[in-house]
């Protein structure tokens, strides 16, 4: 097995090990998790305390991975910018051949690749896509629910940046030890773990902001908003779909037609099925909408790709 086919069976696993796609979605189950532990931080004995670096690492790292990918994938001008990781990344058949059968993107492929392991990765890899200076940048991001829908002062998210990157830093610089040091001596206090998990959750707070408004520039900000946007993406890729759909049933033969009819339909209940899943871990709260269409919407991008590559590979088998 090549090394490339090694790094596209790796992408394609971690991605099975997710529950969504998008990079927000999949902090925000993690999270959740991590600060319902944290909230019994007391009770939890010290050498399990240490750990708690650890995943608030995995959380950067995971959530950056996804946060890259979809900024290489969103395309021009992020990337062309992509280029500037290309350094060691090498493209084969492999690769291409992965491409061509969407199974992976190319954002998946890049993103993989660079290390994600202290602070100024972060600052250097999304700098170089975004070609803005991204610890500066960040330095004045603010929320824009809290000041454009709860009439709050426009405050920066990061209150003193300098300290929070100190920290953010040191939440590396523990989890390098943790993980690579059998370190008996060493000893993290409930101090340090508060530091690091409020410092850690200001910076991933202000970074996903700057991201979503450096791609979707004034996007809607309620719930309401976010819930018909979402349903009005979905819509019109489904009915992309069914215009597709109708152009192959129109060049079929009527057996392969009703065979073609049958396929599709199941596509459809399974996108569905599939969607109330993924929506259900938020049953019953007003962001459900927007998770259900956010899924559904996933599917779809991904049957219109193969929808429209099957009807092209059709019409020139009759060229």
């Amino acid at each position: 097995m090549t090394r490339t086919r090694e790094l596209i069976e790796e992408i394609l696993e971690i991605r099975q090990r997710r529950r969504s796609v998008h990079r927000t979605s999949e902090l925000f189950f993690r999270m959740i998790a991590l600060e319902r532990a944290f909230e019994r931080r007391s009770e939890i004995e010290p050498e399990l305390l240490k750990y708690f670096p650890v995943a608030l690492v995995a959380c950067l790292e995971g959530f950056f991975r996804l946060a890259m990918s979809e900024i290489i994938d969103t395309g021009p001008p992020f990337l062309e910018a992509a280029v500037k990781l290309l350094t060691n990344i090498k493209f084969d058949y492999e690769f291409i051949k992965a491409l061509h059968g969407k199974r992976i993107t190319t954002g998946d492929f890049i993103s993989h690749q660079v290390p994600l392991s202290s602070l100024t990765h972060i600052q250097t890899h999304l700098s170089a896509l975004l070609n803005k200076e991204f610890l500066r940048e960040l330095r004045n991001v603010t929320n824009r629910v809290a000041h454009e829908i709860h009439g709050k002062p426009k405050t920066p998210i990061l209150a003193d940046p300098d300290a929070i990157y100190g920290i953010v830093e040191r939440t590396f610089e523990l989890r390098h030890i943790i993980c690579h040091e059998l370190a008996t001596n060493f000893k993290v206090s409930c101090d340090d773990v508060e530091r690091c998990f409020f410092s850690t959750m200001l910076f991933l707070k202000a970074s996903g902001e700057l991201i979503s408004e450096t791609l979707h520039p004034g996007a809607p900000l309620t719930q309401t908003d976010m819930n018909i946007a979402a349903g009005e993406e979905l819509h019109h890729l489904l009915e992309k779909i069914r215009t597709i759909e109708q152009e192959i049933i129109s060049l079929l033969e009527k057996d392969r037609a009703e065979e073609f009819t049958l396929a599709a339909s199941s596509w459809h209940a399974y996108m569905e099925s599939w969607a109330n899943f993924e929506a259900n871990e938020c049953k019953g709260g007003t962001i459900w909408p927007t998770m259900y269409a956010n899924c559904a919407a996933e599917l779809a991008k991904q049957r219109v790709g193969q929808l429209s590559e099957y009807l092209e590979n059709y019409k020139q088998r009759w060229v």
